[in-house]
């Protein structure tokens, strides 16, 4: 699974990177927090981040497509009787989007986004406290833990010369636990900042 994500990486890049000499293609760095949590489980959310580059390529004036390679945080948490568990799943993902954007100047322009993402779990722990009680594990040693997930992402948002602003959403298709009876996907709030080059 890890080489089919880094070679689809490869791929939408070097894609963009084809349309470079047409003057169409361009890549940034965005980072931001999340706000995630897993379905079914009745538990809180808990705020996380990601960091990671992205390309973009017009395809016409106002419609493109983009690609990002993310390390983002999600998970959630739980306070009760004094306990508390918290898990904190680290995913490398690649969003892959189609877009429009609407231009209102010569700098500003607000634009809307939709596509899929694709998400391999690298690291993260799920840790349980409370009086007397420390206990960490690694949260994908589980064999009911997948760690591929697959889902569908929106985005909206502003951009102000070379800086855009964004509001995004993202739902699991994959379960993250293959436990009887629970329906489990990952469910994330985002707010991004990105600086496009």
């Amino acid at each position: 699974m890890k080489k089919f994500l880094m070679t689809l990486a490869v791929a939408c890049f070097a894609l963009t990177a084809s349309a470079q000499e047409k003057g169409d293609f361009r890549f940034g760095v965005t980072a931001g927090m999340n706000v995630s949590n897993i379905t079914d489980m009745e538990m809180d959310s808990r705020i996380g981040f990601h960091v990671g580059a992205k390309a973009e390529y017009n395809i016409t004036d106002n419609l493109y497509g983009n690609a990002a390679l993310l390390f983002s945080q999600k998970g959630n948490k739980k306070e009760e009787d004094g306990e508390k568990l918290t898990q904190n799943p680290g995913y490398l993902e690649l969003p892959i989007h189609i877009g429009y954007r609407f231009k209102m100047g010569d700098k500003v322009s607000i634009f809307g986004e939709i596509g899929p993402y694709f998400a391999y779990g690298i690291c993260g722990k799920s840790k349980l406290e409370g009086p007397g009680l420390e206990e960490d594990v690694k949260f994908f040693d589980d064999d009911d833990v997948n760690k591929f997930d697959f889902g569908w992402g929106v985005k909206a948002g502003v951009e102000y010369a070379k800086f855009q602003i964004s509001l995004g959403y993202e739902h699991g298709i994959t379960e993250v636990f293959d436990y009887a009876g629970l329906d489990s996907h990952n469910s994330n709030f985002m707010v991004s900042v990105a600086y496009m080059f």
